[in-house]
């Protein structure tokens, strides 16, 4: 392989370079597989041959399409995707990821990038890179439609669904674990004082205030000594928390316990599963899954060679041989192909993506009665107006208008709009047109998860619960029991402290501060009957700088406010985490696997924006909440 052959393809295949190819150029070699152990086959003939044929490292049409001298990068991407079209390959990564890394190029940046969004639609990384080209162009409209398109085509491109699915799940966990933390620290400030002051009255009413606060920390912080962590630290402030009189806020406390278990533990294991799945991805599925481009490289192509040598009912894996059936089909070799589907559809597969495209061959070998039966079966299992106008090109080769026109009629009334991008395809087609479907990403997507999560998800708990907490959640629910009735036994009879609603003093009934009226010290009931009688009365703007301060600080964060003030403490502080957690946290998880670019930004960056939203709500309503009290 000369050295501009070379150069050519690792920039198509990895798109990390221009693209140098000539239309003179010859066709690219082909992967000679390795030489599979043959398998004994009980009943000759075999569907499908041991040893399959060597597998290219690109479709020739596409190939020729792409090297073929243009008279722009915009002419070029439309020639080749419209090949793509003929031959039902979806997405050109590669040579999307050439096009819009071609530093050398003499197009523009956004002209890179729409040439990239034409050859590969579902490649989140073009639709971003269309955005940001848009947005520097002053294009606001135009740059917004393209980033929606990047966020919407994140879950259907496999790569990118694994990074988001990861990325965003851990985010989450953090996010609502980190929340509830929050309005456990905040309730425990709110209580410390109160709770120090009643705690040092159970020993010796001669306790001096710091030796007080000093023991109940001491107390709190027994589990962190203990090696638990940020859950340790939760557990001591969620002891704290109880140590009130109201009842609103201890249910709150409750609430946010039950928010950081299921943080550590169901959505850690969700967690878990994604990202071992982003670690152990199933080479044989990313293989398939780069073959549906139309380019591979060496190795997937040894792989996927290998996988479809081996026998179904032994250890094959069917999801690569339909994948090498598809390739097959597009490389023009129709009756391997067919052997391959037949293969398939001898495990009494129903999946309507097998039957549609094993019709397709059948339908290009001039089989239209046996293509007309593998669509009626596909559409009983999943009716789509797709299937409905392939079942009527069917019908149309078979010379049955009547039936033909029916179909077709199904397929309008389905959907007109996919009837009318077909219609068009199949104008421009060369031969017998029908439209396949990709590989099964349901089915690719359960295999991905189907791994051992375990470790991952042990791993993800560690860094918030590193000791017996994050081992079990029998034991951590446990833990958080066990600490909530002792407190609730050890308060049950003492008159606990409170706050005044308006100054935040303490008032004990033993130090001799009884509350007045609703809960106000006398000082503040006083300055409230006077204001009122003289018509002056705010309690939103009366006292001092520093209880000013403390409102404020109070209304940010709702979880610091006593009694039912309190209960928006909790969704304001898990929205506000999100928010910062997700607008922080693009690449804090996972590197970007070469797809996604600024559509994770996007993507993350509006759920960031929803829950930056929501806190704003939550802290809105505590305020109205906490002025109609002081009214």
């Amino acid at each position: 392989m000369t050295g501009k052959r070379l150069a050519w393809m690792m920039a198509a295949v990895l798109g990390i370079g221009g693209v140098a190819a000539r239309a003179e150029d010859p066709v690219l070699p082909e992967f000679e597989a390795p030489a599979p152990v043959e398998a004994v086959q009980p009943d000759p003939p075999a569907p499908v041959a041991a040893e399959p044929a060597p597998l290219a490292l690109a479709l020739g049409r596409l190939e020729e399409a792409w090297a073929e001298p243009a008279g722009d990068l915009a002419e070029r991407a439309e020639r080749t995707r419209a090949v793509a079209d003929e031959l039902h390959v979806a997405s050109l990564d590669p040579l999307a990821r050439a096009a819009l890394f071609d530093s050398g190029s003499r197009a523009s940046a956004r002209e890179r990038a729409e040439a990239a969004a034409r050859l590969a639609p579902d490649l989140p990384l073009a639709h971003a890179a269309r955005a940001r080209a848009a947005w520097g162009g002053g294009s606001v409209l135009d740059a917004l439609d393209a980033a929606g398109a990047a966020i919407v085509s994140l879950p259907r491109h496999l790569e990118s669904w694994l990074w988001l699915g990861a990325t965003a799940s851990v985010l989450a966990m953090f996010a609502i674990a980190a929340g509830a933390v929050v309005f456990l620290l905040a309730r425990g400030i709110a209580t410390a004082r109160f709770a120090a002051h009643d705690f040092g009255d159970l020993i010796e009413a001669s306790t001096p205030a710091f030796a007080r606060i000093a023991g109940l920390a001491a107390i709190a912080l027994v589990p962190v000594a203990f090696g638990e962590g940020v859950a340790g630290l939760a557990l001591g402030l969620f002891a704290i928390a109880l140590c009130t009189p109201a009842r609103e806020p201890r249910i709150a406390a409750g609430v946010a316990v039950v928010c950081l278990l299921a943080a550590l533990y169901p959505l850690g294991e969700i967690a878990g599963a994604r990202v071992a799945a982003v670690a152990s991805a199933d080479p044989v599925l990313l293989a398939s899954r780069a073959a549906e481009t139309g380019f591979v490289d060496p190795i997937d192509a040894a792989r996927l060679a290998r996988a479809g040598a081996k026998p179904l009912d032994a250890d094959g894996d069917p999801i690569a041989v339909q994948a090498l059936a598809q390739w097959q089909r597009r490389a023009g070799d129709l009756a391997a192909a067919d052997a391959r589907y037949a293969a398939l559809l001898g495990r009494a597969e129903t999946d309507p993506a097998l039957l549609n495209n094993a019709a397709a061959v059948k339908l290009a070998l001039a089989d239209p009665a046996s293509a007309i039966d593998l669509y009626r079966r596909a559409l009983e299992a999943e009716p789509s107006a797709l299937l409905w106008f392939n079942l009527s090109q069917a019908h149309g080769a078979a010379i049955d208008v009547e039936q033909h026109d029916r179909a077709l009629a199904a397929a309008q009334a389905m959907d007109p709009q996919v009837v009318r991008d077909l219609t068009a395809r199949l104008a421009n087609a060369r031969a017998a047109f029908a439209a396949e479907l990709p590989l099964p990403a349901a089915q690719m997507r359960e295999r991905l998860l189907a791994g051992d999560a375990s470790q991952a998800a042990r791993e993800l708990r560690s860094a918030l619960a590193p000791g017996w907490l994050g081992r079990s959640l029998g034991i951590a629910l446990l833990a958080f029991v066990a600490v909530a009735f002792a407190v609730v036994i050890g308060t049950r009879n003492v008159e606990a402290s409170s706050a005044c609603l308006d100054c935040g003093s303490r008032l004990c009934r033993r130090c001799g501060t009884a509350p007045r009226g609703e809960g106000r010290c006398e000082t503040c009931q006083n300055r409230r009957f006077q204001g009122r009688a003289a018509a002056a009365w705010d309690g939103a703007r009366s006292g001092s700088l520093v209880e000013r301060a403390g409102r404020l600080a109070r209304r940010l964060l709702p979880g610091l406010a006593g009694g039912s003030r309190s209960a928006l403490g909790l969704p304001a502080a898990i929205a506000g985490c999100a928010a910062l957690a997700f607008a922080i946290g693009h690449d804090a998880v996972l590197p970007d696997p070469g797809s996604v670019g600024a559509a994770g930004s996007f993507a993350l960056g509006a759920v960031s924006l929803v829950a930056g939203l929501l806190y704003l709500i939550c802290v809105a309503l505590h305020a109205l909440r906490d002025r109609g009290s002081r009214a």
